[in-house]
């Protein structure tokens, strides 16, 4: 291996004591590919298997933890107790390398889907209609957001009964806690909205009822990582800036988190409104201070990209695109083959690389496919 990879492949000990071999992982990946019935598809095994030599840190596609937050077509869901036999199973998959396999959570409020969900409605924070031709949600009631605070819950134990090491609240990505977190679509005037301390209510009470839960049913080696969008600037205006984002992580790691996830789509971006402090990453990674571990996502290729993450304050880098393209990455850089990293899929390896026929279509994989060079 080339020494200058050597970070890459360094121990990191996390604050409940668990000790992960490398600083790699798989980002959560959507894979729209689950059964009719909410369950693990044999594809999804497949094809979760097939990656669990990536990194130490695995986390899965997001599992809907209520059924009226389903937010894509063939989600698996954690809501019905017949789901258990393949959440199992889909845990072995992901650790049979010895890395951890961590659940993502997640309910998508008003970016759920009407048509999957049995009451054919969404529900958010606040009736606030969603763009892009969404219907307007459901403002839910005080003992519904009691209710999936409990399924965040529900999740959590039946995540530690199928064998997973740990779970992630997905707190980014517009789904429901970050509706919760934002002025835009949080407008509520009970305990739940209003003041940012009121907005930030929510996800601290997901994270403290996902603690209660693994204190009870799990020993303190089961991991806790929350995931969250550091900013949000849309063509609905500004919902929240990482100076509130600041006030949550202060906020999380005092609630008990284990490691802190950031979801860019580049590890080096800068917050549209202070660009004077640096990246994202670096930012965050300042304010933690090595009091949880970090985790940043975005634009990871190449093991250069690797390092230049940790370089910029992450303590752990997790691929997503980079994972689909080329399974066999850290083995490559293990062996010091980095030349040999694909990011493009080869047209000879479209069929041996096991992404599921749903996903490859739904994400359009295609793209994705190296093109024969034109000859002159």
């Amino acid at each position: 291996m080339n020494p200058k990879f050597k970070s890459l492949f360094e121990e990191i000990t996390l604050p409940n004591g668990v000790v992960l071999s490398d600083r790699l992982g798989v980002a959560p990946m959507t894979t729209y590919a689950g059964n009719p019935d909410g369950t693990v598809s044999d594809e999804e095994l497949i094809y979760y298997r097939r990656r669990s030599n990536i990194g130490s840190l695995f986390v899965s596609a997001c599992i809907a933890v209520s059924e009226n937050g389903i937010a894509f077509p063939n989600q698996f869901v954690a809501f019905k107790e017949d789901v258990m036999p393949r959440l199992s199973q889909l845990a072995a998959a992901m650790k049979s390398n010895g890395n951890k396999a961590i659940l993502q959570m997640q309910h998508g409020g008003r970016q759920g889907q009407p048509h999957l969900i049995a009451a054919n409605e969404t529900v958010a924070p606040s009736a606030v209609e969603a763009p892009a031709g969404k219907p307007t949600p459901r403002a839910l009631t005080s003992e519904e957001i009691t209710d999936i605070i409990r399924d965040f819950g529900e999740t959590t134990r039946r995540a530690i009964e199928a064998g997973f090491d740990g779970v992630e609240i997905h707190g980014a990505n517009t789904y429901l806690i970050q509706q919760f977190v934002s002025e835009i679509t949080n407008q509520r005037v009970d305990e739940w909205g209003g003041s940012l301390e009121n907005r930030l209510k929510f996800p601290l009470a997901v994270l403290a009822e996902v603690k209660r839960v693994a204190a009870e049913y799990a020993d303190e080696k089961f991991i806790i990582g929350y995931r969250l969008s550091a900013e949000e600037y849309s063509q609905e205006g500004v919902g929240y800036t990482i100076e509130e984002t600041k006030v949550l992580t202060e906020k999380l790691i005092a609630g008990g988190i284990h490691y802190l996830h950031v979801s860019l789509l580049d590890f080096k971006k800068q917050p549209h409104d202070n660009k004077d402090e640096g990246s994202i990453v670096s930012i965050l990674s300042k304010l933690i201070n090595g009091r949880v571990a970090f985790v940043a996502v975005g634009s990871i290729k190449k093991p250069e990209d690797a390092v230049a993450a940790l370089q910029e304050g992450a303590d752990i880098v997790v691929m997503g695109r980079q994972a689909l393209i080329d399974p066999e990455w850290t083995e490559k850089v293990k062996q010091g083959k980095e030349s040999d990293i694909n990011e493009m899929i080869p047209k000879d390896m479209v069929d041996h690389i096991e992404i599921p026929t749903l996903m490859w279509n739904m994400i359009g994989a295609s793209r994705m496919v190296q093109q024969e060079e034109v000859k002159s």
